[in-house]
């Protein structure tokens, strides 16, 4: 049975594994924000005991927003329950459903593989390949993994010298997350993502990670099977960002 602890817990975990900029609370919520336009680090986030967001709050969001040049977003967890009709009535719109999902522990067999390599600092060659795949900024998303404070661990796959296969953990209170997977569009369907994984998460097990959580697309089923095979069959809850009207 999931219980609201194991859903909390998760939750923060994983706001722990990609920190933004600014945080902080006002009226049960957390306000994030970094200037890189995404919703994940640039969106209101509830927090334990918060209730349903109302006039009040969102003209409070869209003013702190709007002063950094952004629309105002909500993030919304399904196992809340918390009514969107104020959202919707100023003319929000919901997008990005999101799954999270939850290996209750870690078994992913044998994972060595001499391709592999996990180091406990963000190193330039995986940093370059996560901007290459992913198109990101260098400079912005190193900032970030600066922010973060729990153990990470990072992985890299090559071939033929070349980094093709990328990600990186966050543990938290013994919850590892799963955070910015990426292959080469060149090498997939080849099983590099599945042998790095599993070899990051071996890693992550052998220092003290016991559960595993992470956040996908609801959509993405490419990924959603990886993920399966992996472990994550527990699919804990979901979660939408509302926007603000233009």
């Amino acid at each position: 049975m999931t219980t609201q602890n194991l859903l909390w817990r998760v939750e923060m975990a994983c706001r722990a594994a990609w920190p933004a900029e600014e945080e902080h609370e006002s009226g049960g919520w957390q306000f994030r924000f970094t200037d890189d336009a995404t919703r994940r680090t640039g969106s209101l986030n509830p927090l334990p005991g918060a209730k349903a967001p109302d006039e009040a709050l969102l003209a409070e969001a869209e003013a702190f927003y709007g002063e950094r040049g952004y629309p105002a977003f909500v993030r919304l967890p399904d196992f809340l329950d918390l009514d969107d009709a104020a959202m919707l009535a100023r003319g929000y719109t919901r997008e990005a459903p999101t799954r999270t999902l939850h290996a209750p522990s870690i078994d992913v067999g044998d994972a060595t593989a001499r391709d592999v390599e996990v180091p406990d600092l963000v190193t330039t060659d995986w940093l370059a390949a996560r901007t290459r795949i992913a198109g990101v900024s260098a400079e912005r998303y190193a900032a970030t993994l600066a922010l973060i404070s729990a153990p990470v661990l990072y992985s890299v796959l090559r071939q033929n010298g070349e980094v093709v296969s990328v990600a990186y953990v966050v543990t938290v209170d013994g919850c590892l997350v799963l955070e910015a997977v990426a292959t080469d569009p060149g090498y997939r369907g080849r099983g590099h993502a599945r042998t790095m994984l599993a070899a990051l998460m071996n890693e992550a097990k052998a220092q003290g990670a016991n559960e595993a959580a992470l956040q996908v697309v609801a959509d993405n089923g490419p990924a959603r099977a990886l993920y399966a095979r992996l472990g994550f069959a527990g699919d804990l809850y979901g979660y939408a960002y509302y926007r603000q009207p233009a």
